[in-house]
């Protein structure tokens, strides 16, 4: 029988990106074995984004944990303020972007599946 795997934020080494946030693979292929999701979390700073992009084999779920932010939806057809306490759903295609418009980091987790092909396990 498999067991629960535990992994603290702390403990994983967090990639810089540009612009300028961080990001911490948390759980994946790669670490824990997980074959149908990654789970991440993404911290933002004041003034920054997550650039327009666009999964198109990928769901993408999103959990706001701290901070403001604007989702800009294919180029400003939709926006929305969001805050803490929200999660948000993108389906396959859809391009987005996350500004953090607060005055604190942009703090949130996010979640694909299928998990993208940088977060599988060697073997899949």
């Amino acid at each position: 029988m498999e067991k629960p795997i535990i992994i603290r934020v702390a403990d994983v080494e967090g990639v810089r990106k540009d612009p300028p946030r961080v990001s911490r693979l948390l759980l994946s292929g790669k670490n824990v074995g997980a074959r149908n999701a990654s789970m991440g979390l993404n911290v933002t700073e004041v003034g920054s984004m997550i650039p327009d992009h666009t999964h198109t084999d990928s769901e993408e779920l999103m959990y706001i944990v701290s901070g403001k932010a604007r989702l800009v939806i294919e180029d400003g057809e939709e926006v929305y303020e969001i805050g803490p306490d929200t999660a948000i759903y993108t389906p396959l295609g859809v391009k987005h972007r996350l500004e953090n418009i607060g005055d604190t980091e942009l703090k949130l987790v996010w979640v694909y599946s299928p998990p993208l092909p940088a977060h599988r396990a060697e073997e899949d």
